[in-house]
């Protein structure tokens, strides 16, 4: 009887050969993304050269339709970086709010907002992962289901609930919303802690610790990079968002629901060269942040979710 020999693929093969289809497809992968950098990076690449640019030459420019959207500037104007915090609008009592306005206001928002929402999480995501009790998985259920509805859908009825609250216009409204616990980071929190052993809360309650003890000295430690993951992650989405404070906090607005509302006014005043130093300025913070701990989130971020 003879037996046909098996070939065994070596398993360490696949990170160093691949098949021609392989080659194909990665090839596609990369074009794909390729093209994808390339439409970021336009829009980056026309704000960093135009913000250079004197005023009235770049009116004078795009009226004569003969120049290109990336020409370099005759005479560069590095002053346009200073004379961006010159721009400025009304509040509801007509008071000017400045670029460096903006950014204190960015810096707060940011602050209760990471903070509420990343601390809510941890909370909600340990009870709901390590504690039986009656209606856990309806409220496990509502909190999935709740991630599912369209921003559009909440936005009429968040509304009516602020005014009724009487927190519209006021900070007290991010620090309200901010300690709701669910969404994303809920999720993350909820995986991670589910990952975790018991024993190391039992131990703690064998030490004569209780539950506060056991979540703060032992279980919440061990989610420190996960922690720090969310942190960094809910900053860049946090001090991007222009929405929210352009809908509930309109004379507190932040570096960029102020830039939203500035795009007027320099086109009106015909400062977009100032106006596009203000884009750039604004988010320095966040390439910054995301250059340096880019690698921390990378390794935090798996298939499932989280690592600890």
């Amino acid at each position: 009887m003879k037996f046909k020999k098996v070939k065994v693929k070596d398993e360490a093969s696949i990170l160093t050969k691949r098949t021609k289809g392989e080659k194909i497809l990665y090839g596609i992968v990369f074009g794909v993304f390729t093209i994808y950098s390339i439409i970021l990076l336009y829009p980056l690449l026309y704000l960093l050269i135009n913000s250079f640019q004197d005023p009235y030459t770049y009116l004078m420019n795009r009226v004569d339709g003969g120049h290109s959207a990336f020409e370099l500037p005759s005479e560069w104007k590095f002053g346009n970086y200073l004379d961006a915090f010159k721009l400025s609008f009304a509040d509801s009592l007509g008071k000017p709010i400045y670029m460096s306005q903006m950014f204190f206001n960015s810096l707060w928002y940011c602050t209760f907002a990471v903070g509420g929402q990343v601390l809510m999480s941890c909370f909600t995501g340990y009870i709901m992962s390590k504690y039986e009790f009656k209606g856990r998985g309806v409220i496990y259920a509502l909190a999935i289901f709740s991630m599912t509805i369209p921003v559009v859908g909440t936005t009429g009825a968040l509304f009516k609930l602020v005014n009724e609250l009487n927190i519209y216009n006021s900070p007290l409204f991010l620090i309200s919303v901010s300690l709701g616990g669910w969404g994303f980071n809920f999720m993350v929190m909820y995986g991670f802690f589910q990952n975790v052993s018991w024993s190391y809360a039992e131990a703690v309650f064998l030490d004569g610790g209780g539950h506060f003890s056991a979540f703060f000295k032992v279980m919440l430690p061990q989610a420190k990079m996960s922690i720090v993951t969310l942190v960094i992650v809910s900053f860049i989405q946090s001090w991007n968002n222009y929405l929210t404070p352009l809908l509930y906090l309109p004379d507190f607005p932040t570096i960029a629901s102020g830039m939203y509302k500035l795009k007027l006014t320099a086109t009106r005043d015909s400062n977009m060269p100032f106006y596009y130093a203000g884009l750039m300025v604004s988010a320095i913070p966040v390439v910054v942040l995301y250059g340096c701990f880019s690698d921390v989130i990378m390794k935090n971020f798996s298939v499932g979710g989280l690592k600890g």
